[in-house]
C-alpha cells in the first residue's frame, strides 16, 4: 500500500513540475519577445532619427542656398536695366549665366504686369512662358516687396520644384520680378540612398517631395491601405506603427517626423521594423530552445533525484539486511581476530629469533674460519716457541761462560719472535670480537696486511703461491675495519679452498684505485664457478662445498657488508681459468679525511 501511494505522489509531482515548467517557459518567451522587440525597435528608431535629421538638413540646405540668390540678382543694376528696358537678349544672357553658375533649374525676368521678358530656359517646357500665372503667389508676394515663395508640384515622371522671387526696383519703384526655380530632384536623389521611404508633406498631408516617385502629388491618405495614417508629432519626435503600401507592401513601419517651421512642411521617414521583428522572433526561438534545454536538465535532475531516492531506499533495505548478517557473524569475527593477534605475536617472536640466529650464524662463521686456521696457527706458534727455547738456552750458556755480549743477539731474536706471536694474538682477538656498526675512515693496506697475517699459516700449509699487488700510497675508504677484514679473509679463504686440487695453486690479490672507488680483486687458478650457479653465489646458505665443509653464509655476509659501505661485490670467471671476485668501495676524499 505504501509503495502504491508513493508512486501516485511521484506521478503527481512530475505533472506539477511539467505544468510549472510550461508556464515559466511561456512567461520567459513572452518577456523575451517584449524586451527584445523594444530593444531592436529602439535601435531602428535611433538610426532612423539620425537619418531623418540628415535628410531634412539636405532639403533645408538646398532651399537656403537658393533663398538668397533671387534678392541678390534682383538688386543688381543689370537686372533693373533689363526689366525697365525690356531687353530680352541681355536678360537671357544674365539668366543663363546665373542659372549655370548656381545650378538653378531656371532663372527668368517678369515685367510689372506679369509678362515674361527673358528666361535661361529657351525650350517649350519653360515655366516662364506662363508669366505670372505660373507662379501667382510668388509674383504677388514679390510685387508687394517681399521674398516670394511657391511650390511647383511634380508628377510620377517629373520631380517637384520650388520658386523664389524678388522685386526688381528702379528709383524706388517696383518695375518687375526676378524668379529662381530650384529642382527638388537633388533632394530626392539624396533621399534615394535611404532604404526607407521619406516624404515631405504640407499641413494638409499633401506629399511634396518623396524618394518614391509614384507618391509625388498624392495625399498621405491615398497611399495607406489597411490603416489610417496619422502623424503624431510631439516635440519633433513622432512615432507610431502603420501599415504602408510601398515598394514592399504590408511591411511593418515605424513613422518618424521632423517639422520644418520655415516652410510649414514635415519630413517623415517610414523605418522598416521587419528585421527588428525577425530578430525579436529569433530571440524568442532562442529563449524557447533555452527553456527546452533547461527543462530537459530539470527533468533529468528530477528523474535522477527520484532514482537516487529509490536507490537510497534499496540501500537502506540492504543495509538492514547487512546489519543483521554482521550481528550474526560478530562472534566468529572476534574469535578470528583473537587468533590473528596470537599469530602476529608468534610471527614477531619468530622474526626476533631469526635475527638472533642470523647474528649467531655470522659469529659462528667467523669462529669456523678461526677453527680451520687453528692447526696452522698452532704450527706457527710451536716453531717460534722452539726457537725461543733454543735461543734462551744458548744465551744462558754464553752468560755462564762470561760472554754476555754474545748472548744479546739471541735475546734480540727472542724479543722479535715474542712480538710476532703477540701481533698474531692481537689480530685473532680483534677478529673474533663481535663487529660494531661504526663507519669511519679505514686503511685498506692495514686491512689486507692483518687479514693475510691470519691466513698466512694456512697459505704456507697448503703450499699456495700468494701474489699481492699493492700501490705505494695507502687507500683510505669509509667502513668498519673488522668487517672489511672479514670480507678479505672470506674471499682469500674461498680462493685457497678452490685451488686445493690445482697442480700449482696460485692466489692473486690486487688493490688499486679507479676514479673515486678502491678496487680489491681476488683471483685464483682453480676450477672456476659453474655458469648455472653463478647467479646464486651470494644467496644465503648456498654453497658448492661438500656437506660439513661450509654453511653457505660467507659470501652472503661479505656481500651484505660491502653494500652497507655503499660498495659492490661481483663474481666472474677469469678467461685464463679460475674465479675472480671484484670488490669496489668509495674512497674518502681529502676534505672528509681532513675533517675526520
Amino acid at each position: 500500500m505504501k509503495t502504491v501511494t508513493r508512486r501516485r505522489q511521484a506521478r503527481k509531482a512530475k505533472f506539477l513540475s511539467i505544468t510549472a515548467m510550461f508556464i515559466v517557459s511561456i512567461a520567459v518567451i513572452w518577456v523575451t519577445g517584449v524586451i527584445s522587440l523594444g530593444f531592436f525597435v529602439s535601435d531602428v528608431k535611433t538610426r532612423s532619427e539620425a537619418s531623418l535629421k540628415v535628410q531634412a538638413a539636405v532639403l533645408e540646405g538646398l532651399l537656403d542656398k537658393f533663398r538668397l540668390m533671387s534678392p541678390l540678382l534682383a538688386r543688381s543694376p543689370d537686372a533693373s536695366r533689363i526689366v525697365s528696358g525690356q531687353d530680352g537678349s541681355a536678360g537671357r544672357g544674365m539668366a543663363s549665366i546665373s542659372a549655370g553658375m548656381a545650378g538653378a533649374e531656371e532663372v527668368w525676368f517678369l515685367s510689372a504686369d506679369g509678362s515674361p521678358i527673358a528666361s535661361s530656359n529657351a525650350s517649350n517646357k519653360s515655366i516662364a512662358a506662363g508669366g505670372s500665372r505660373a507662379i501667382p503667389d510668388a509674383f504677388a508676394q514679390a510685387m508687394q516687396g517681399q521674398l516670394g515663395r511657391e511650390f511647383i508640384e511634380g508628377s510620377a515622371s517629373r520631380p517637384a520644384s520650388y520658386v523664389f522671387s524678388s522685386p526688381v526696383r528702379l528709383e524706388g519703384q517696383t518695375v518687375g520680378v526676378l524668379a529662381v526655380m530650384v529642382s527638388l530632384a537633388v533632394v530626392e536623389q539624396a533621399w534615394a540612398l535611404s532604404k526607407d521611404p521619406i516624404i515631405a508633406i504640407d499641413g494638409d498631408g499633401q506629399i511634396l517631395v518623396s524618394n518614391v516617385a509614384s507618391w509625388r502629388g498624392l495625399n498621405v491618405s491615398e497611399v495607406e491601405t489597411d490603416a489610417d495614417l496619422r502623424l503624431v508629432i510631439e516635440d519633433g519626435n513622432p512615432s507610431n506603427f502603420v501599415q504602408l503600401a510601398d515598394r514592399r507592401p504590408r511591411s511593418s513601419r515605424l513613422e518618424l517626423g521632423k517639422p520644418l517651421p520655415v516652410l510649414g512642411w514635415n519630413v517623415v521617414i517610414f523605418a522598416d521594423t521587419t528585421e527588428a521583428r525577425r530578430q525579436s522572433a529569433r530571440a524568442m526561438v532562442i529563449s524557447l530552445l533555452l527553456c527546452v534545454i533547461v527543462g530537459g536538465i530539470l527533468w533529468a535532475m528530477l528523474n535522477r533525484r527520484e532514482e537516487q531516492a529509490r536507490r537510497s531506499r534499496r540501500n537502506r533495505a540492504a543495509s538492514l539486511r547487512l546489519e543483521r548478517r554482521v550481528r550474526s557473524r560478530t562472534t566468529e569475527l572476534r574469535k578470528a581476530n583473537a587468533q590473528l593477534e596470537q599469530e602476529v605475536r608468534d610471527r614477531q617472536q619468530a622474526e626476533a629469533d631469526l635475527r638472533h640466529a642470523q647474528a649467531e650464524l655470522v659469529q659462528a662463521a667467523k669462529l669456523a674460519t678461526l677453527g680451520k686456521m687453528s692447526a696452522a696457527l698452532s704450527h706457527e706458534y710451536n716453531q717460534p716457541l722452539a726457537a725461543i727455547k733454543s735461543d734462551a738456552e744458548i744465551a744462558e750458556m754464553l752468560i755462564a761462560r762470561g760472554t754476555p755480549d754474545k748472548a744479546a743477539a739471541n735475546l734480540g731474536r727472542i724479543g722479535g719472535m715474542v712480538d710476532r706471536m703477540a701481533e698474531i694474538a692481537r689480530t685473532l682477538k680483534g677478529f673474533s670480537r663481535r663487529a660494531g656498526t661504526d663507519i669511519k675512515p679505514v686503511s685498506l693496506r692495514q686491512v689486507i696486511d692483518e687479514a693475510l697475517l691470519l691466513l698466512m699459516p694456512q697459505i704456507k700449509q697448503n703450499g699456495v703461491e700468494l701474489r699481492t699487488t699493492l700501490p705505494e700510497d695507502d687507500i683510505i675508504v669509509r667502513g668498519g675495519k673488522i668487517r672489511l677484514e672479514q670480507v678479505v679473509m672470506n674471499l682469500v679463504s674461498n680462493a685457497l679452498d678452490a685451488v686445493r686440487s690445482a697442480s700449482k695453486p696460485r692466489v692473486e690479490l690486487t688493490l688499486a684505485q679507479t676514479g673515486s672507488y678502491a678496487v680489491i680483486t681476488v683471483s685464483d687458478n682453480g676450477g672456476g664457478i659453474d655458469a648455472e650457479v653463478l647467479p646464486q653465489i651470494f644467496d644465503p646458505f648456498f654453497t658448492t662445498k661438500d656437506v660439513g665443509l661450509g654453511l653457505g653464509l660467507g659470501l652472503s655476509i661479505a656481500y651484505k657488508i660491502v653494500h652497507d659501505f655503499s660498495g659492490t661485490l661481483a663474481a666472474e670467471n677469469d678467461e685464463a681459468g679460475g674465479a675472480r671476485f671484484v670488490m669496489r668501495i668509495p674512497v674518502v676524499d681529502a676534505q672528509t679525511l681532513a675533517a675526520e
